[in-house]
């Protein structure tokens, strides 16, 4: 992200409020909590460090500066040994853990690689994430990410650039063809200028352009997470197989510790940590599988749901649990009175409970009680905005070009497939070799257009949320396709409890 040059004001100013003024790892503090969002949520739409954003809000005249600089003459080396006292008494010797929940931090990670950012993404649920966008923002050249463990292999190194170039050179003529193609199939919208056209169609553009990028790309990300959260996303970072995981756990604890060093502990992973997942690789390595079973045209597979091949149904299940929730009874009883019920009654004790829903409403909680199971086939561009869904669970595996890839409508259209088809061969060819040299450094030669394998479990209530954000005309083409394709398996097997979904209006 863009960071300039500071002037000594601005730095004496900005030393305040973040660890490091000018590194790419650093937690924002002593800032009032109803500051900070309005200041993550610009990154999205803007290459400029976070920094930058809060200088902008701090000077622009909306606040007074004085009330946010600390005022307190206490000396930092006291109030740090006061505190490690305070955390080895109530957390080590008793396991007062909550301590370390209650302590919430804003940590922000320039220019990492987007391979890297989608994992720790999935290292732990609660935390709330912000990214930098590419729908909705350029890539530029230089942002790239070289693994640290290409600087011992030269020759893979200068095979790595070369592709690089290759995916950037690609993107930017795509950016350029889907330009010109949109301006001439697009219709300008009643009142829109042409400044506002032309920005409109450039981020189309380069929305679909991005499928050629290689997940090396650079990205950023804020999170607002609690001091327990984020010793364990450090643990799983230092387990990580890349080097550019060892090094940013290390910033983030070198960067922690001026601000909360009495709560960053037990960093270390466990030999668990450290092992499991090479050992169940080399179990898998040694097997052999049949041939797949579901068509590999296929890359949307409902494969399992609550109450599938059980006398109780999907429905019947909702059901219960309703009755359960509202009459006091004990579930066994309220089970055999669901047994008793005609369709028609439940599905209206169904309609009852969704009656008057908004498209911002969120279901009861009796429908968590269904889940959904599937295996989806998609790619890394839409696999990037699916793993934001926090309350679903995925299953996925690791980056490969075994799957195939996805070409944007977008360029079928403008006949400039083969661009990008070009720069996906480059990649794949890398891939090839590094999987063979240099295996934990592949994955970051995939591209957006390369399709992943993922298992995504999700009850009622988080798939209405799901399809309520992505079954709209604002949602990416990508992912909305997908979802659709979701939804409409889930009604075959359940249409009275999925008709009311997908209903926040289209764009």
């Amino acid at each position: 992200m863009k960071m300039r040059k500071l002037t000594p004001e601005e730095e004496r100013l900005l030393e305040n409020f973040v660890t490091d003024v000018y590194g790419p790892v650093y937690f924002i503090h002593s800032l009032p909590e109803f500051i900070i969002p309005p200041i993550n949520s610009k990154v999205s739409r803007r290459d400029t460090s976070w920094r930058l954003n809060i200088l902008e809000s701090l000077t622009d005249g909306d606040l007074n500066i004085t009330d946010y600089i600390p005022k307190h003459n206490i000396p930092l080396e006291k109030a740090i040994q006061k505190a490690k006292e305070f955390h080895e008494k109530w957390v080590e010797r008793f396991g007062h853990s909550s301590i370390a929940e209650q302590h919430l931090m804003h940590l922000c990670v320039e220019d990492v690689s987007r391979l890297l950012s989608g994992d720790i993404e999935l290292m732990n649920r609660r935390p709330a994430f912000i990214e930098w966008s590419q729908r909705y923002q350029k890539s530029t050249r230089d942002k790239v990410v070289i693994p640290p463990e290409l600087e011992e292999k030269p020759d893979l190194k200068e095979k790595f650039l070369k592709v690089w170039q290759t995916s950037y050179d690609a993107y930017e003529k795509l950016v350029e063809v889907l330009t010109n193609y949109l301006a001439y199939t697009e219709e300008k919208k009643e009142g829109e200028s042409e400044e506002k056209f032309l920005k409109r169609i450039s981020k189309i553009a380069f929305e679909d352009a991005r499928y050629a990028l290689i997940l090396a790309t650079r990205t950023s990300f804020a999170v607002a997470l609690n001091a327990l959260d984020l010793q364990d996303i450090v643990r799983k970072l230092f387990a990580h197989p890349t080097k550019e995981a060892k090094l940013l756990a290390e910033r983030i604890v070198e960067q922690g510790e001026k601000i909360a060093p009495s709560t960053l502990r037990h960093l270390t992973p466990t030999p668990y940590q450290l092992e499991v997942n090479e050992k169940l690789k080399e179990i898998v390595n040694t097997l052999e599988f049949e041939e797949e079973l579901a068509p590999s045209s296929e890359d949307v597979v409902l494969i399992d749901y609550t109450g599938k091949d059980t006398e109780f149904s999907p429905l019947d299940i909702v059901v219960a649990h309703i009755l359960f929730t509202y009459s006091g009874k004990n579930f066994e009883t309220v089970k055999e009175k669901v047994k008793r019920m005609a369709e028609e009654e439940k599905e209206r004790i169904i309609k009852k409970a969704v009656e008057g829903i908004g498209e911002f409403d969120h279901l009861i909680e009796a429908f968590r009680s269904v889940r959904f199971k599937f295996q989806l086939k998609i790619s890394e561009a839409s696999w990037h905005q699916l793993l934001r869904h926090r309350t679903i669970l995925f299953d996925y595996s690791e980056p490969t070009i075994e799957n195939g890839f996805v070409i944007p409508p977008n360029i079928e259209k403008a006949n400039a497939s083969d661009i990008l088809v070009d720069a996906i061969k480059a990649s794949e060819e890398l891939f090839v070799e590094l999987k063979e040299k240099l295996p934990q450094v592949s994955s970051y030669v995939v591209t957006n257009a390369h399709k992943r394998l993922v298992v995504m479990n999700a009850d009622l209530w988080a798939f209405d949320h799901f399809a309520n954000l992505r079954c709209t005309n604002e949602a990416q083409w990508d992912i909305r396709n997908t979802s659709f394709k979701m939804l409409e398996l889930m009604k075959e097997v359940a249409p009275q409890l999925t008709f009311f979904m997908a209903r926040r209006k289209k764009a």
